[in-house]
């Protein structure tokens, strides 16, 4: 029987995932990663034939769909193969977040990571775990506590990256919508 990520996770599943979201049923479970900056916990950030820079929203306008979502403080981390964009996630310091699988705006104090994405011709070659590192140090030159992540529970793949970074599940965050009906709760977790 496949992975549940691998059902979960395809193009049917989120349009069914939306379909169901405009009726006025959802629900979510979540672990916050945490991470701290200041600790040499984590995987190399280094790809061959891969650099990696920092942008900001007007040096990536356009390139990717989703950088559109990128909010004024938030900084695009952006890994380049051949002078083109091949993976990506944003980064932020101290800011609020609405998000919208819990349907609520949280303040991360730190960093916080989201939007990890590799372009699929680039998978499998480290690039995501790169990236996660490369979050971590822009997050500690910056004087960070600590670098939060907010990851699905069925998606194993990113959960697999946010680890080999050194971060771990302190927080599990569940929210369901059943038409006028919710519920939200945050357990924390206990260290293995």
């Amino acid at each position: 029987m496949p992975a549940l990520w691998r059902l979960t996770r395809t193009d049917g599943a989120r349009r069914l995932y939306e379909a169901l979201k405009r009726v006025g049923v959802t629900g979510t479970r979540m672990y916050q990663y945490v991470a701290d900056p200041r600790d040499d916990a984590g995987a190399d950030a280094d790809v061959d034939g891969v650099t990696f820079e920092t942008r900001t929203r007007e040096e990536v306008d356009g390139e990717y769909e989703a950088f559109a979502e990128l909010l004024p403080d938030e900084r695009v981390l952006c890994a380049v193969s051949e002078g083109r964009i091949v993976g990506y996630l944003f980064v932020s310091l101290d800011a609020r977040h609405h998000l919208h699988p819990l349907e609520e705006t949280v303040r991360f104090d730190g960093g916080y990571v989201r939007r990890v994405f590799v372009h699929p011709d680039h998978r499998n070659r480290g690039i995501a775990t790169a990236l996660v590192s490369r979050a971590r140090e822009w997050a500690r030159e910056r004087d960070a506590d600590a670098v939060h992540a907010l990851v699905a529970l069925d998606n194993r793949p990113s959960r697999w990256t946010f680890e080999a970074n050194g971060f771990e599940p302190r927080h599990e965050h569940v929210y369901y919508r059943l038409f006028g009906l919710t519920h939200r709760s945050i357990e924390r977790l206990e260290p293995e």
